[in-house]
């Protein structure tokens, strides 16, 4: 029977392992959900004929509105749906992981 030094080390290695494959799956699905987050801000750019600062406007308003909502705070939905732009964006489902000003500059 093995002792339980021997058990302890083995385990040890069998985490580090586990953890080196997680990590490397992390980093995977992290540049994956990137690179979804870059295409699909294209994919609605090109949708709603939205560009530059019009387009980063449209996330931080609705980024702003979701903000909101966590907060328990409601929308006047007459006031800040001004452009079809801005209507897209709030009809729209942003991709809300990962979305960084980075990915808009790309």
């Amino acid at each position: 029977m093995a002792s339980i030094t021997e058990k302890l080390t083995k385990l040890e290695t069998k985490i580090e392992k586990r953890k080196s494959v997680i990590k490397t799956e992390t980093d995977k699905l992290n540049a994956d959900l990137e690179e979804y987050n870059k295409l699909y801000l294209m994919a609605l750019a090109n949708k709603y004929k939205l560009s530059g600062k019009d387009l980063f406007s449209a996330i931080e308003r609705e980024h702003d509105q979701l903000e909101k909502l966590r907060e328990g705070e409601t929308l006047d939905d007459k006031d800040s749906a001004s452009t079809v732009g801005d209507t897209a964006v709030r009809h729209g489902s942003f991709p809300r992981n990962n979305m960084s000003e980075g990915a808009l500059n790309e």
